[in-house]
């Protein structure tokens, strides 16, 4: 995990291709103005999914991991928690190859929060459990973007 603010974005340059790409891609454009869906940045490899959703209890989720990207998630409006498993998983849903989507739970788990120009990178293979309650807030509406980030092995 990566965790920081987008203004230091660039410092992470020349750890991954793909991020690489994300980061060259942010210079010129404002992930903020991007409409809910699906957007390229170059092609399967880098895109942004922006979704509109609400926070919710970690004990009401599991923990995802992906394979073959990684997630830059940011949130536009709204902020969220986030956990990432550390320790023993157990399986809660089988790997979906076709949609790179793994479920687990894990009884240990680091927190951040993402909120006022906060992201974080998860790693592939990292299993990590976003969109959660942010402090005292209760369930609250989030606008998020997740970059997705493929591997270096599959660029």
């Amino acid at each position: 995990m990566i965790y920081g603010t987008w203004k230091d974005l660039e410092r992470y340059r020349g750890l991954y291709r793909s991020l690489d790409v994300l980061i060259d891609w942010s210079r010129d454009h404002d992930f903020r103005t991007l409409p809910v869906g699906s957007h390229s940045i170059d092609g399967e490899r880098v895109y942004a999914n922006v979704m509109e959703a609400t926070t919710r209890d970690a004990a009401d989720a599991s923990f995802e991991t992906h394979y073959r990207y990684m997630d830059v998630q940011v949130d536009v409006e709204g902020r969220e928690a986030f956990q990432v498993a550390a320790g023993q998983t157990t399986p809660v849903a089988a790997y979906d190859e076709a949609d790179d989507f793994e479920l687990v739970d894990c009884a240990d788990a680091l927190c951040g929060d993402l909120a006022h120009g906060v992201f974080v990178l998860f790693m592939a293979g990292e299993p990590h459990k976003p969109t959660l309650l942010y402090g005292a807030d209760g369930p609250a509406p989030v606008r998020k973007i997740c970059f997705k980030l493929i591997v270096d092995e599959l660029f």
